[in-house]
């Protein structure tokens, strides 16, 4: 409440005629570190920004979170490049944006003043509110234009700046922010301007963010990227801390069907543990993903099979807990993977695209994921796989840029000869003349030898 009212959030107002005060709650949290230990304990004011409506509350939402790739990216650069790594928590982040439009909330439980006509005109941003995260970030990016960083064209959280003649990284995830330099000193001057402007957390070298554990070795120029500490909750939640360990997430040859024995979700949460899976696979388990994605198409309708094969997943990771991603030990700056199955949905007869890119050494990017339409041939299937996967690289040209090394031609391995053909010859065959033009784009890019696919 204190920080509320140093913030100036809002001003105490009669109620005007025809408003009707957006309502608030207390919302209360244990915050714990990386070893799960109770680190702080939390309370928050927030509003009711459900009820909130377009046009008179507000116009436009949107504010970029920073992408899971961007950041290991960023992580594979630190540990080639010996960077130091800092992070920093800013405290009550929402409440530094200024609000455009012209909001009331009602009085806070507890610390109501002047009868019940009196309420709140918001002033600055507050969580809940549908516009919060928009203010916050356009407050923060004048902050570090003001010190002369500049977002990237790729992803708009991350920023580059110079400071002291070397290239300084900052990579925010709502309030919490990444400081990538060269040099403690450089780091130091980043972290004085931003508390200078906001109240900040000063955390040090980073070791836990966004729930991933960090550890480093700088002799050896490696950094590692676990989720032990999510891994052993979920291992725990259902009580397989002594199951039988599985050897592959899922059997070779395993494919699902949406006939079945229909799953009693009410004693068996399928949908919680295929969603704590998926956030798993999402940010440092790319062996889970393809497992996992397939799982994620039977939320709507789960059955007895679908549950056996998801504590199947879980089964496998009880015997990897420790495993990661390691970037550094390798000089290679960025290689990609591509491959795809044939009709391998047996409901919609729809293929697989799959793909990975590592950088450094670790892989930064991954996808398990239907093609949008059915694949005639093997040849099809991996050629529309290729589309995607030229995307990819194309965002990773973007995104080198701004990180500051040219990635030349991004090399990408293909396992099929008839797909590698098409993709360098203007081939119009009976087997290819049906095939969308927008998956043509690949070709052309690799005729401008933005990336080259090799067998």
């Amino acid at each position: 409440m204190r920080s509320l009212l140093e913030n100036g959030t809002w001003e105490l107002v009669e109620r005007p005629k025809g408003v009707k005060p957006i309502l608030m709650k207390w919302v209360y949290k244990v915050k714990r570190d990386a070893q799960g230990n109770v680190e702080r304990y939390k309370s928050r004011l927030v509003a009711k920004g459900f009820l909130q409506k377009q046009g008179v509350n507000f116009e436009e939402v949107y504010a970029p979170v920073s992408k899971h790739t961007t950041l290991r990216v960023l992580l594979a650069i630190v540990a080639q490049q010996d960077l130091d790594l800092h992070q920093l928590d800013v405290k009550t982040a929402f409440l530094n944006g200024e609000l455009e439009e012209e909001i009331y909330m009602q009085q806070p439980q507890g610390y109501e003043q002047g009868g019940p006509n009196i309420v709140c005109r918001l002033l600055r941003a507050l969580y809940g509110l549908r516009q919060a995260p928009r203010a916050w970030h356009r407050c923060l990016k004048k902050v570090l234009e003001d010190l002369e960083f500049v977002a990237s064209s790729a992803d708009a959280a991350l920023f580059r700046g110079i400071v002291d003649g070397e290239t300084v990284w900052l990579l925010v995830w709502v309030d919490d922010i990444l400081v990538a330099a060269q040099g403690e000193e450089r780091v130091a001057k980043v972290k004085a301007h931003l508390t200078a402007k906001f109240d900040v957390r000063d955390l040090g070298p980073a070791t836990y963010f966004l729930g991933m554990e960090l550890s480093r070795d700088r002799e050896a120029r490696s950094l590692k990227l676990t989720q032990k500490k999510l891994t052993r909750e979920l291992i725990n939640r259902y009580g397989l801390v002594d199951a039988h360990v599985r050897s592959m997430p899922l059997a070779a040859g395993e494919k699902f069907r949406k006939e079945g024995e229909p799953l009693d979700t009410v004693r068996f949460p399928y949908s919680e543990c295929v969603g704590s899976l998926l956030y798993l696979s999402v940010c440092t388990r790319p062996d889970i993903v393809h497992a996992v994605g397939a799982l994620a198409r039977y939320m709507a309708a789960p059955t007895v099979a679908h549950w056996e094969a998801t504590l199947g997943v879980v089964r496998y990771l009880v015997g990897i807990v420790d495993y990661g991603l390691t970037f550094g030990g390798s000089s290679e700056t960025l290689v990609g993977y591509c491959d795809a199955d044939y009709a391998g949905d047996l409901d919609s007869r729809r293929s697989t695209t799959r793909y990975v890119f590592l950088m450094f050494g670790g892989a930064v990017s991954w996808s398990s994921r239907l093609q949008p339409t059915v694949a005639v041939s093997t040849v099809e299937a991996e050629y529309l796989s290729a589309g995607q996967v030229v995307k990819e690289a194309l965002w990773f040209r973007k995104l080198g840029v701004d990180l500051g090394f040219d990635l030349g031609h991004v090399q990408i391995y293909c396992d099929n000869q008839g797909a590698i053909q098409l993709l360098k010859h203007p081939i119009a065959s009976q087997r290819s003349k049906h095939i969308d033009v927008i998956h043509h784009f690949a070709r052309e890019r690799v005729a401008r030898r933005e990336v080259n696919f090799v067998f």
